[in-house]
C-alpha cells in the first residue's frame, strides 16, 4: 500500500491552532482507513528519508516567503522525494500562502481558503475541510475502494422534489467540483431515451441519494430505483424532507433516514451548504463501509482456487487464476484468467487500464469483479461481473455440484438493530447475500413477515428464480396483523407462499405462535440470525426465542455478529461457552459468523455444512 509522509506544520510555518486542527483531523481520517502514515519532524526526518519511493505521497504545508522555518534538511527531504518521483501535495492554509516556495514552487496547492469560501465557512470549520482533503488521499491510495469522481445518483419525485434536488445538484457542483452528480432533467441529452440513460447511470453509480419528499412514496419510478439500488448493492443515502411518511414507503433502504431536513432549509444558503456537506460526508462513509466488504472475498477466492490462484498486485487486488479444465478426455491447456476486485463501482477507464496491462496472449479472459454489478457485460475486452456470480459459477464448474433438494428450508430471522444508519446497511447487504445463496443452492427461504424485508426477499427471489420465485419464499404471518387489513393476504399470496398462523390473546403470544409454526418443522435445516433489537428483558428478544425453538428441534443455528444488535450479543455469549448447543459446526466457522463481513462466503460455508 502507498505510504503518506506528512511534514508537520511547525517544520515549514509558524505554529497555529488552525494548522494543528487541520493536520490532526487529516491524520485521524486516513489512519481510520488503514493508510500508513509517517509524521516528519526533527526526530524522524533522517530516519524516513530511505523509505521514500515513487509510491510515496508527501504532504507539506506551505510556508511564507518571509518565513525561514523550512530548514535545509526539509528541503533535502523534498529533493529526495522529487528524485524518487514521489507525489508532493502542498497544502495552503490561508490565501497568503497559496503558492509553494522553493523546489516545489510549480506544484498546485490544496487551497483551504477556497474550500471554506465556496461553502461560506470560516476557520471554525477547518476540520470539515481536512476531511475533504483526506478523501483525496484515500481516492489515490485506496483507488479500488473510492473514487472522487464517482457517480452520485439523485433520486427524486419531480412533483415536489425537483426544486430541492436542483439546489443540491448546483451546490454539489460548486462545493465538490470533481464530484459527478446526476440529475435527469439536466444530464439526459435532448432526444435521448431518458429511461435508458437513467438505468445506465444507476448501474454506474457509486452512491444513490434518495430525496424522500412527501409525494415520493407514491411514485412507481422511485420504488423501481430503490429496488434497483438495493439489489445491486449500491449504497443508499436516505434524505427525508418535511417529515415525509416513512411507513408509506413499500421499500425502505434502512430502518430510518440518514438525514432529516425541511424544504425551507434549502432556501437558506448556509443551511443548504450544511446539508450538501453532510450528504457528501455521509455518502463517503457509506461508500467506504460498503467497499470494505470486498476484502472478505479475497480469502474466499483462496478457498475456491487454492494453489491455482496467485497474486499479481496485492494492493490493487489483481489476481491470476490458472486451473485444469474439466470433462475432456484428451490433454488440453489450462484455463488462464485474470481478475481484479473493486469495492467501488468500476468504470470503463478501469477496464481500459487493465486491458492494456494484461498482455498475456494465452489468457482466456480478464474480469473486473465488484459487489455491485448484477448483469455481466463486456467492456474494452474486460468482462464486468459481480463477485457472487463469479464464485457461484466457478464452484459449480470445479465441484460439479447440483442444487439441493426441494422442500428443504432455511429460516432467516432478524430486524434492524439500534445503531447508526450507516452501519445498518451491512444488515441489508447480509440479507441480500444470504437469501441469494440460499435460493441458488436449491433451498427455500423462510421468514417471519417483516415490513422492510418482505420486498427485499421478494425481489431477490424474483431475480434469482424468475420462473419459480413464489415457491422459493415462505412468509409466515400472524392473523394478528391481518385482521385489520384482510386485503393484504391477497397481495401477499401473489408474491410468496404465505402461511397464516393463529392469533393469540396478545401480540407477544401471537408472535410466539408464529415462530413455533415457522421453525419447529422437519423441513427446516438451519436458522440464520441477523441483527434484532436489544431489550432490557432478554426474554422479549425475538431472536433468542427463535434460537431456543430451533435447538429444541436440533436445528443448527448460525449467528451473524458483525451486523450488530441482538445477534451480536448472542454470538459473543455462545462463544464464551464454546458454541455449546448452537450447532455442530467448527469453532472456526462460528467465529467467522461472529466477526466476518464476507456474508457470501459465510453463507456458502453454511450450505456446505448443512448439506453434509
Amino acid at each position: 500500500m502507498r505510504t503518506v509522509f506528512i511534514i508537520e506544520p511547525c517544520m515549514t510555518m509558524s505554529k497555529t491552532d488552525v494548522a494543528d486542527e487541520f493536520n490532526s483531523e487529516f491524520v485521524r481520517q486516513i489512519e481510520h482507513y488503514g493508510i500508513s502514515c509517517y509524521l516528519i519532524n526533527d526526530f524522524t526526518l533522517v530516519m524516513r528519508e530511505h523509505d521514500i519511493d515513487e509510491d510515496a505521497i508527501i504532504i507539506v504545508y506551505n510556508e511564507d516567503e518571509r518565513d525561514k522555518r523550512c530548514s535545509d534538511s526539509i528541503k533535502e527531504f523534498l529533493n529526495i522525494a522529487l528524485e524518487c518521483n514521489a507525489e508532493i501535495w502542498p497544502v495552503s492554509l490561508d490565501k497568503q500562502k497559496r503558492n509553494p516556495v522553493g523546489i516545489i514552487s510549480t506544484k498546485q496547492s490544496y487551497d483551504v481558503y477556497e474550500q471554506l469560501r465556496c461553502r461560506n465557512l470560516d476557520n471554525s470549520y477547518i476540520t470539515t475541510v481536512a476531511k475533504i482533503f483526506s478523501r483525496k488521499v484515500i481516492a489515490v491510495v485506496l483507488n479500488n475502494c473510492y473514487c472522487e469522481t464517482g457517480m452520485i445518483f439523485l433520486s427524486h419525485r419531480r412533483i415536489d422534489g425537483e426544486e430541492i434536488t436542483a439546489k443540491i445538484y448546483d451546490k454539489m457542483n460548486i462545493m465538490a467540483r470533481r464530484s459527478n452528480p446526476f440529475r435527469d432533467v439536466v444530464d439526459v441529452e435532448v432526444g435521448k431515451e431518458a429511461q435508458g440513460v437513467i438505468d445506465d447511470v444507476m448501474e454506474k453509480s457509486d452512491i444513490f441519494v434518495f430525496i424522500h419528499t412527501p409525494k415520493a412514496a407514491e411514485s412507481e419510478w422511485i420504488l423501481k430505483e430503490l429496488r434497483f439500488a438495493m439489489l445491486r448493492n449500491i449504497p443508499i443515502l436516505w434524505v427525508q424532507v418535511d417529515n415525509a411518511d416513512v411507513n408509506g414507503l413499500r421499500i425502505k433502504p434502512s430502518e430510518k433516514p440518514h438525514l432529516k431536513c425541511e424544504s425551507n432549509d434549502f432556501k437558506d444558503e448556509q443551511k443548504l451548504t450544511d446539508i450538501v456537506e453532510k450528504i457528501l460526508e455521509e455518502a463517503f462513509k457509506l461508500i467506504m463501509e460498503r467497499s470494505k466488504q470486498i476484502l472478505g472475498y479475497i480469502d474466499y477466492l483462496r478457498t475456491i482456487f487454492g494453489e491455482n490462484i496467485s497474486v499479481i498486485d496485492d494492493q490493487r487486488m489483481l489476481y491470476h487464476i490458472s486451473i485444469d479444465r474439466r470433462g475432456y478426455h484428451y490433454p488440453q491447456r489450462k484455463i488462464e484468467q485474470y481478475c481484479q476486485l473493486y469495492g467501488r463501482t468500476p468504470t470503463e477507464d478501469d477496464a481500459m487500464r487493465l486491458s492494456d496491462e494484461i498482455r498475456d496472449n494465452s489468457k482466456d479472459s480478464t474480469v473486473i469483479l465488484s459487489n455491485r454489478i448484477v448483469s455481466g457485460k463486456l467492456k474494452n475486452n474486460v468482462y464486468f461481473d459481480n463477485m457472487q456470480d463469479f464464485c457461484y459459477y466457478w464452484e459449480r464448474y470445479i465441484n460439479g455440484k447440483t442444487k439441493g433438494n426441494n422442500n428443504m428450508e432455511i429460516v432467516i430471522s432478524g430486524a434492524f438493530p439500534d445503531a447508526d444508519e450507516i452501519f445498518k446497511q451491512s444488515l441489508t447487504d447480509a440479507l441480500v447475500l444470504f437469501s441469494k445463496v440460499i435460493i441458488q443452492s436449491g433451498y427455500e427461504l423462510t421468514f417471519g413477515a417483516h415490513p422492510t424485508f418482505q420486498e427485499l426477499f421478494y425481489e431477490v427471489a424474483r431475480e434469482t428464480e424468475p420462473e419459480n420465485y413464489k415457491s422459493k419464499i415462505n412468509m409466515y404471518i400472524s392473523k394478528w396483523f391481518l385482521e385489520k387489513e384482510p386485503e393484504k393476504e391477497k397481495t401477499y399470496n401473489k408474491k410468496y407462499s404465505i402461511h397464516v398462523t393463529e392469533k393469540r390473546d396478545s401480540l407477544t403470544l401471537s408472535l410466539s405462535e408464529m415462530r413455533k409454526e415457522m421453525i419447529k418443522r422437519k423441513e427446516v435445516k438451519a436458522l440464520v440470525c441477523l441483527g434484532g433489537k436489544i431489550k432490557n428483558n432478554k426474554k422479549e428478544e425475538g431472536i433468542r426465542e427463535e434460537i431456543d425453538l430451533a435447538r429444541q428441534k436440533d436445528i443448527p443455528v448460525f449467528i451473524v455478529g458483525s451486523v450488530g444488535g441482538c445477534s451480536s450479543e448472542a454470538a459473543v455469549e455462545y462463544k464464551k461457552i464454546g458454541w455449546h448447543k448452537l450447532n455442530n459446526a467448527s469453532d472456526e466457522l462460528n467465529q467467522e459468523f461472529l466477526e466476518g463481513i464476507d456474508y457470501y462466503g459465510m453463507a456458502k460455508k453454511m450450505i456446505e455444512f448443512i448439506g453434509g
